[in-house]
């Protein structure tokens, strides 16, 4: 399937027209998501941000709890009122939960992020329920041995973000086993074309607005309607459905032992 025939993407673009890489990176995270229903569960958006993406993906639905390293993202997130409660914790640490509280935990591409992730994974298995549902998605290893340039700008690019995490499937299923998790489906998502594209513009954008990071791409996207039009047609025409384990990002659906 292409971006153009997902639901989300003209949405997204508008949206996020002044950064496209997230433009494109959300469309197969909120595909995935949206198919997840909330209505008569207990439900927890695990690192919720602000909450925009929860608003997105679940229009007039909420979680009933959410929660975030991020004071001033957790702030926004209880302005937007999809979540019952919204806390401020270290998912690695402690979430502030009892045990077996959810019927479904989700996490957003955070994942990868967080150092300490055999931590995390425990303590999401804590707080789900036995059989239980855990859904996330993250980029994967491909992400990076398919990196348009040389190794130089992935290792930049993966201290500025920072994207710690870049596993296999079968480094991710051993880690979730061993917390407590059954993988019961994997999607995959981002072909090659697809990836190298997402990798090209996210580096080129976060290290101009994070790192002030000189870019000719980013510098001519914002001067020239021309080739904002001309990015959007071919984001439009990348792939961004793969086999399960052919493309750079996974999405996981895993059932608490």
């Amino acid at each position: 399937m292409t971006l153009r025939q997902s639901r989300f993407f003209s949405a997204l673009w508008k949206k996020y027209i002044h950064a496209p890489s997230i433009a494109l990176c959300r469309v197969p995270e909120l595909e995935f998501a949206a198919s997840l229903p909330l209505s008569g569960r207990a439900t927890l958006d695990h690192c919720c941000g602000d909450g925009i993406f929860a608003e997105l993906a679940w229009p007039g639905e909420t979680f009933t709890a959410g929660c975030d390293l991020s004071a001033p993202s957790i702030d926004d997130a209880r302005k937007r009122g999809r979540h019952l409660r919204a806390d401020v914790c270290d998912a690695a640490v402690r979430l502030p939960y009892e045990d077996a509280s959810f019927d479904l935990v989700f996490n957003n591409s955070a994942l990868e992020h967080i150092p300490d992730i055999d931590a995390t994974l425990r303590e999401i298995a804590r707080v789900t329920r036995p059989a239980g549902t855990f859904a996330f998605n993250v980029l994967n290893h491909r992400y990076f041995e398919w990196w348009p340039e040389n190794a130089a700008p992935a290792r930049d690019y993966r201290e500025w973000q920072p994207f710690i995490h870049a596993f296999d499937l079968a480094e991710w299923t051993r880690r979730l086993e061993s917390a407590g998790f059954h993988v019961s489906k994997v999607h995959g998502y981002f072909d090659r074309h697809a990836a190298r594209t997402l990798a090209r513009f996210d580096s080129e954008f976060s290290g101009y607005f994070i790192k002030k990071r000189p870019s000719e791409l980013v510098t001519r996207y914002q001067r020239s309607a021309f080739f904002r039009w001309w990015t959007r047609f071919q984001f439009s025409r990348l792939v961004w459905t793969t086999e399960p384990d052919a493309g750079a990002g996974y999405y996981f659906l895993c059932t608490r032992s």
